[in-house]
């Protein structure tokens, strides 16, 4: 498989699971299930990392959260969604690994017969995505507890804390 070069995440209500849809440098797309246990499982081990990552460049706890959230959807643009067809490798989630690098992120996804993607991130796609999964959680009606508020409403927490 070459690298992953575009996806994108759409909630399936019929199947009530997250469908993450990968597109490779070489056209090839993958279709990656995702149980809202899975997903509650990577949403509650990223966010800590993001809150490590940041708190580690300066204090200020959810404001600066939320500072950094604007600012990485402010660069989040439209790009068309990847589709899948008939032909497209898929399989259901079993695990997913994530590494954490000077840049960003690595999430390998374990899935199907022994087969994994991976996709790369650097953080501002990071909390892009997690954005993303945010409003699908919010769409399939899934338990919020484990969302911080500095992610549900980025501009409004950090407008809290503006000075003029």
């Amino acid at each position: 498989m070459a690298e992953t070069r575009k996806f994108s995440l759409v909630y399936d209500g019929a199947e009530d699971r997250i469908a993450w849809d990968l597109e490779d440098t070489e056209g090839a797309t993958t279709r990656l299930w995702l149980t809202q246990k899975l997903s509650r499982g990577l949403v509650g081990a990223l966010i800590p990392i993001l809150e490590k990552r940041t708190a580690g460049a300066a204090s200020g706890g959810s404001t600066l959260q939320a500072w950094e959230q604007a600012a990485a959807m402010a660069e989040f643009g439209k790009t068309p969604a990847v589709r899948t067809d008939a032909g497209s490798s898929a399989g259901l989630v079993r695990a997913v690994h994530i590494a954490s690098g000077e840049k960003g992120f690595s999430l390998t996804f374990e899935f199907g017969a022994d087969e994994t993607r991976t996709v790369g991130l650097e953080t501002p796609a990071l909390r892009q995505t997690l954005a993303v999964i945010h409003r699908l959680y919010t769409a399939a009606g899934w338990p919020m507890d484990l969302w911080p508020a500095w992610i549900a409403d980025p501009a409004a927490r950090a407008a809290e804390a503006t000075v003029n």
